[in-house]
């Protein structure tokens, strides 16, 4: 091979490199903008994520009140209950009544 030719070939083979660069450039800067597409996505789900948590807490909190509400009065109907059987009158208390009706 001349000089020439071999001047030539140097010269495809930089045309060739700098086009591959520049492709792999575009490449790069599409994945750049996808990862930051990504990252803001990210961003945006781990917020949604806190902001679930939050909300749980508060209606485990709400829940727990309700809860504690609810078992305070149980105990004040079990309460009235049990007032109502100890004042019922018995059986012959009432038979007596009638007799003397």
């Amino acid at each position: 091979m001349s000089e020439r030719d071999l001047v030539q070939e140097l010269k495809a083979n930089i045309k060739d490199l700098q086009s591959e660069k520049a492709d792999m450039a575009k490449t790069i800067e599409s994945k750049e903008s996808r990862i930051k597409q990504l990252l803001i996505k990210l961003e945006h789900a781990t917020s949604d994520v806190q902001a679930v948590g939050h909300k749980i807490g508060e209606q485990n909190k709400q829940i727990t009140e309700l809860e504690a509400k609810l078992e305070a009065k149980r105990e004040l109907l079990d309460e009235a209950v049990n007032k109502l059987k100890e004042n019922k009158p018995t059986d012959d208390t009432h038979r007596e009544d009638k007799e003397l009706d």
